[in-house]
């Protein structure tokens, strides 16, 4: 028997669910429609630690060689606090241009047959009734999704600090996280390259620095000079780039259903990833392996298959939701944190989620601990 699988959102967890699954069932109409072109998106690098690569691989170990050979990739992480930088050795990671990263998996889908259709939205009420499957991967603002917010019991909290995503053509040596202390507030940096001339540039304040800097009433234009000015130095002079860069508070989605009717969500869809745990990306293409290896177990037999997925997935996300809002509660009292030395910071900050523990620290990063030890910092309060 052969199942049409129709998946919205041409982002990187769409393409790769398609074509796994074409890969997989050839005789399968697997077809994905995007509402952007083909060639747009909005953003600059993806990062991905070396542990999320091991995990991608078990989709298929190909395909991410294949985009490692278009990554940047480093073995330590920085932490820029009071001017002084400090190095944590045995953090791998890699980022790639998250237009490259589309185009890459478009090739692969297209080379095997995955109808691909861009620039267009689902104009129908009911998108489900003409396929098998229909799977939401339109990320958190999800229309998909939100058709039926009541059955996915979907749930949306605004968060407390602002960000914006901005490019450089400043090449940083790892990824790296600058603090800057001004009488107007805090700012942090998260910052990255993912080309050999280009990073990205993730701008964070707290909401206390979002109105006593008087940011609060500027354009997004006049946002983007002042977060600049703070971070002159650190972006070597170089103006951030901007592409539709806007100032907002990130959005929290969670769905305490994630499939309805022939219906299944992956993603920011299902659950928006904050930045600051890792990669959106990684975790929303590692949804559509779990998705994947779900429909090969139980074949054209649907609701097995999500209630599979969602089994196996959710204690899994569960972990990584709780971590994510420890990280979350770190950044939004950053200001608390700014007395702490470069290196107390730098530790705070490594074991803020509970995942890192000061044993697995030790082990992991030897040399950031040693300098720890020398400095009398103790690994556990």
């Amino acid at each position: 028997m052969s199942l049409k699988i129709k998946v919205v959102g041409g982002g990187p967890a769409g393409l790769f669910f398609c074509y796994l699954m074409k890969k997989s069932f050839p005789n399968y109409q697997v077809e994905i429609v995007e509402q952007n072109p083909a060639d747009a998106t909005y953003g600059f690098g993806v990062v991905f630690s070396g542990r999320a690569l091991s995990f991608l691989k078990q989709g298929d170990a190909s395909v991410v060689e294949r985009l490692k050979s278009n990554m940047q990739s480093w073995s330590d992480q920085h932490i820029v606090h009071k001017g002084q930088k400090v190095i944590i050795d045995g953090n791998s990671f890699s980022a790639i241009a998250r237009i490259t990263l589309l185009k890459e998996l478009q090739a692969l889908c297209r080379d095997i047959g995955v109808e691909m259709t861009f620039g267009k939205r689902i104009e129908s009420e009911y998108p489900e009734d003409d396929c098998d499957i229909l799977v939401a991967a339109d990320g958190a603002n999800s229309v998909t999704r939100d058709r039926y917010a009541t059955e996915f019991q979907t749930q949306v909290q605004e968060l407390e600090n602002y960000f914006s995503w901005y490019g450089v053509e400043t090449p940083y040596d790892a990824h790296t996280l600058t603090f800057i202390q001004q009488d107007d507030g805090v700012y942090c940096g998260h910052h990255y390259r993912y080309t050999p001339a280009m990073s990205t540039m993730v701008a964070e304040v707290d909401e206390q620095t979002w109105v006593s800097s008087g940011m609060q009433g500027m354009s997004n234009d006049e946002r983007q000079i002042h977060f600049q000015n703070v971070f002159k130095e650190t972006l070597d002079g170089k103006p951030l780039v901007s592409n539709r860069s806007t100032w907002q508070r990130w959005r929290l989605v969670k769905n305490g259903k994630w499939h309805h009717k022939n219906i299944v969500l992956i993603g920011d869809a299902q659950r928006s990833a904050h930045p600051s745990i890792g990669s959106g990306t990684r975790l929303a293409m590692e949804d559509a392996i779990d998705l994947w290896r779900a429909l090969q177990t139980a074949g054209t037999d649907i609701q097995t298959a999500f209630e599979q997925y969602e089994k196996h997935r959710r204690p899994i996300r569960e972990k990584l939701n709780s971590a994510a809002e420890k990280s979350i509660a770190w950044y939004e009292d950053i200001a608390k944190k700014m007395s702490l030395s470069p290196e107390e910071l730098a530790l705070d900050y490594m074991l803020r989620t509970g995942l890192m523990t000061p044993q697995r620290l030790a082990q992991d990063s030897p040399t950031f601990v040693a300098r720890l030890a020398e400095l009398g910092v103790p690994l556990a309060s």
